[in-house]
């Protein structure tokens, strides 16, 4: 049985209140009660006023929680509404947005079990949620190592509302051991896998239309041979789950997370997608799945997640932050999460990023001069915090384009930069410390689209709308965007530079 209401109830009227006490013969009792009962309506309307002021807490285009750090993050559209649960040290923060732009923040939906011994004693890990019948069924990774049960399992909450979660401990389930490795029932295997790999967590539920079942995969570990895996299991119920066979069987030394896995279909094709910015396909939800993973993202997105709106993949993750807050730091875990991308697939099975309208509209364009013959370089003054828009042509195929920003000397290594060759379509986005590239099977000879968003302390860059380039960036100024053919000539058909329309991370307050 699912857990019951747990809100408490308050008299609505004067008749109500004066019936609990009227078998009290003394008037101060009277009075007393009547004044505590006062009291504690008063107090419920303040939490309730405090909470819809709560609500009114604007943050733009990225959210970062004040004084933490955003995390694994669970997508949910419904309504409406586009709800982003994120994990927060031990707990799941919740914002909600109209519009992909201002987003709202609601009380945390989860947190980590009072009791040290809880099977959530330690944390709440990520999961997912769905809805069935009016109901939403919100499926996370309980921790805790002095569990002896197992250090990691499936856990369940429940809301009417997406808000107020009862947890549901009686429907928690542990690895089998039989399929799924447990070390309770199968023992160590630290000789035979890393703890990273060692693994029952991250359930991700969807209906699968074609078997009319609900699927949960997560990132599991084999139980005979000890290889790390992406699981399945399968119910009718949302409540009972019986295991199955995995979906993807990884090799001991693996360089993939296999963290965060979620599956989606589209043109045909299934997507079998997990951390960082990985995925498979195949022509079936059970595969097989290709052997090689493919990549629809480079840098510093992390973990990244869609939502179904009805007309698109809305994606969301996090932007690493680096230790010291430098450029030359150490990559660490959380951080910001990125603007609200469309991930989109073609026919072949690849898996490309766009930025949404509702971001780009959100930008105000400033009026900017183009040359109109091919050029070597151009120089564009920029804001702090902008949007760069360009499509240009490339003279020959042969040519070779830096951006740079902020330009701050004449050392190509003292700013940001994006690189592009034409000849071997590779594409890098980098500074001194750190750079990504990757290659893009662009056609060379047509014009080329180029986004770069530059908000706060990070960067988000995309190529025809199509490759996602992420990094932050923490040396924030305004100063100058340089365009320099180091071979070859470019001619800019398009050009502009825009700002948010509002102060980035804006707060309102009402």
């Amino acid at each position: 049985m699912l857990g019951q209401d747990s809100t408490v109830h308050f008299p609505d009227s004067d008749l109500l209140i004066y019936s609990k006490v009227k078998d009290c013969h003394m008037p101060q009792v009277r009075i007393s009660y009547f004044l505590l009962v006062c009291l504690s309506v008063i107090l419920v309307l303040n939490g309730h006023r405090a909470h819809a002021q709560n609500r009114q807490k604007i943050t733009r285009i990225q959210f970062r929680p004040e004084n933490a750090k955003a995390g694994d993050v669970i997508p949910f559209y419904y309504k409406g509404e586009y709800h982003i649960f994120y994990m927060r040290n031990s707990s799941w923060g919740h914002i909600v947005s109209k519009d992909l732009v201002n987003w709202n923040e609601l009380p945390d939906a989860l947190a980590k079990g009072i009791d040290s011994l809880a099977p959530d004693g330690e944390g709440c890990w990520t999961g997912s949620i769905v809805e069935n019948k009016g109901m939403f069924y919100l499926f996370y990774t309980g921790k805790n190592a002095a569990d002896p049960k197992g250090d990691q399992k499936v856990m369940l909450a429940t809301s009417k509302d997406l808000v107020q979660w009862t947890k549901e401990p009686s429907h928690t389930f542990y690895a089998d051991g039989n399929i799924y490795w447990n070390k309770t029932i199968n023992g160590k295997i630290d000789d035979k896998l890393i703890y990273h790999h060692q693994a029952f967590r991250d359930p991700d539920v969807f209906w699968n239309k074609e078997k009319n079942e609900w699927w949960m995969i997560l990132h599991a570990t084999v139980a005979d041979q000890s290889f790390p895996a992406t699981g399945l299991y399968i119910s009718k119920d949302l409540i009972n789950w019986r295991p199955s066979k995995p979906l993807v069987v990884y090799p001991v030394n693996t360089n993939v997370s296999g963290d965060c896995p979620f599956v989606f279909q589209s043109n045909g094709k299934w997507f079998l997608n997990f951390a960082d910015y990985h995925y498979k396909t195949a022509n079936r939800a059970e595969g097989p799945y290709d052997d090689q993973p493919r990549e629809f993202d480079c840098g510093d997105l992390r973990v990244p997640k869609v939502m179904w709106d009805g007309r698109r993949n809305i994606l969301m993750g996090w932007i690493a932050d680096y230790e010291d807050n430098v450029d030359s730091g150490r990559i660490s875990w959380g951080g910001t999460l990125c603007m609200p991308r469309e991930l989109w697939t073609d026919s072949s099975g690849n898996e490309f990023q766009r930025p949404v309208k509702e971001v780009i509209e959100s930008f105000r364009s400033l009026a900017i001069q183009r040359p109109q013959n091919f050029i070597r370089e151009h120089v564009l003054k920029i804001p702090a915090d902008y949007m760069f828009h360009a499509q240009l042509v490339a003279k020959t195929t042969d040519t070779k384009l830096v951006i740079r920003f902020p330009q701050t000397s004449r050392n190509d290594e003292s700013d940001y930069h994006l690189k592009i060759d034409f000849t071997t379509k590779e594409i890098e986005m980098g500074s001194r410390y750190k750079s990504y590239k990757r290659v893009c099977d662009f056609d060379p000879r047509q014009a080329m689209d180029i986004r770069i968003f530059r908000l706060g302390d990070v960067l988000e860059c995309f190529i025809n709308d199509a490759w996602a380039f992420t990094m932050r960036a923490y040396k924030r100024e305004s100063g100058k965007l340089t365009l320099i053919a180091t071979e070859g000539t470019f001619k800019i058909l398009r050009g502009e530079i825009s700002e948010p329309r509002s102060a980035y991370s804006e707060t309102i307050s009402k």
